[in-house]
């Protein structure tokens, strides 16, 4: 009697010699993409200004009147520090252009003074919820 293999054995195993051929041809897997973390952007000018004032600097603040559309600006002239606190004086008028000659009369600084923590001062860097004048600093002017 002779030994024979089952033809559907000899089937399968035809059938693997070919999957493992080297002329089969076979997908190469992408490399995981790499998950790098974006990096926040840099700090803007003011922001760096703002967390690091110095006496003499001049807060640009911006601001929306009730009921208008109209952009206007005000001057804070900071005028001692502390390592917690930055004291300031407001000037006595309003602009209607950040870049106001700040020489003239109206726009020195007043005898009125205000206080702010350094994270206030960071605070008014955005528009606080409820400020129906929509105020923030939008500029920080620095002898040099």
């Amino acid at each position: 009697m002779q030994n024979t293999l089952p033809p559907a054995f000899l089937l399968s195993l035809l059938l693997c010699g070919a999957c493992q051929s080297s002329d089969s041809k076979t997908v190469p897997q992408e490399p995981a993409a790499a998950t790098t973390e974006v990096p926040p952007p840099p700090p803007s000018e003011v922001k760096l200004r703002v967390d690091n004032p110095q006496v003499g600097d001049v807060l640009v603040v911006q601001f929306q009147p009730q009921d208008t559309q109209e952009q206007r600006y005000f001057f804070y002239h900071l005028y001692r520090l502390t390592p917690d606190s930055a004291y300031l004086h407001p000037a006595r008028k309003e602009a209607t252009d950040p870049a106001a000659d700040l020489s003239q009369p109206d726009f020195q600084a007043s005898s009125t003074s205000i206080a702010y923590t350094r994270d206030e001062l960071s605070d008014l860097l955005k528009p606080q919820t409820g400020d129906v004048l929509k105020t923030q600093v939008v500029q920080v002017r620095r002898p040099e």
